[in-house]
């Protein structure tokens, strides 16, 4: 009896090992910061979904948080043409959040077949661990605020954390200008800022999650090998982003 009893524990454990690592991604990561309104942010013309997910905080240009209503119905600042003091922006609390040595949290865009505000990885928060580059094996918990498109080297499952100066990819600078003015150097389109340094050149309420790449990652952290599986949002996440799911 005794015998069978050890025999179930092991059957147990090998099975909630096997459905752990299924649950597991492997991915890439990338970094972005463009400025614009999460898609998260949105409802889709779901408007139950602020009652049980929520929606993504945004800010105006002067990084002020908007009101839930206010920021769903905001068109975003990356808008072709659109008047920058109605419009909304990605908020710098945003930004990376180094938590110890081995652990960081923040924000991510998710790339996906549907970039859609409904979409139900909306506001999901994921543990990353590096498998390889400057921050092999270290951890970082992200929550998920737009779903976005593939494209290039970007593919469907990849990671883009949300890093000030980490490239404002293929809507160009518009929104960042917008928010901040000219006269600011956000970098190349895809991969942004390309050294510590070249951080000076962004607004200065932007410069630590700049450095976070360099400080904590160890590197530029886009193309590096990385495993996620979805885990419970911590309430520091929760309490920026304003929405949990």
């Amino acid at each position: 009896m005794l015998l069978f009893f050890h025999f179930l524990l092991l059957l147990f454990s090998n099975l909630r090992h096997n459905a752990l690592a299924n649950a597991q991604t492997v991915a890439k990561t990338y970094t972005g910061w463009d400025c614009c309104k999460p898609i998260c942010a949105g409802t889709n013309n779901r408007p139950s979904l602020l009652d049980t997910r929520g929606a993504v905080r945004v800010c105006n240009k002067s990084n002020q948080p908007l009101s839930t209503n206010a920021g769903v119905s905001a068109v975003t600042g990356c808008q072709a043409n659109v008047n920058t003091n109605n419009a909304a922006y990605l908020c710098d609390t945003y930004q990376p959040i180094p938590v110890s040595n081995d652990l960081s949290y923040g924000f991510a865009i998710q790339v996906q077949d549907s970039q859609a505000a409904d979409h139900p990885n909306c506001c999901k928060c994921y543990q990353l661990q590096w498998l390889n580059g400057g921050a092999a094996n270290k951890t970082m918990i992200v929550q998920v605020v737009t779903p976005g498109g593939a494209g290039g080297d970007v593919k469907r499952g990849d990671m883009i954390i949300l890093t000030p100066g980490g490239g404002v990819g293929p809507l160009g600078a518009a929104g960042c200008n917008g928010m901040y003015g000219g006269g600011f150097n956000w970098g190349l389109a895809q991969g942004g800022v390309r050294s510590r340094q070249e951080c000076e050149r962004l607004p200065g309420n932007l410069w630590g999650g700049c450095y976070w790449r360099w400080n904590w990652a160890g590197g530029a952290v886009n193309g590096w090998d990385v495993v996620y599986q979805q885990v419970e949002c911590p309430g520091r996440l929760v309490s920026i982003s304003g929405c949990v799911a």
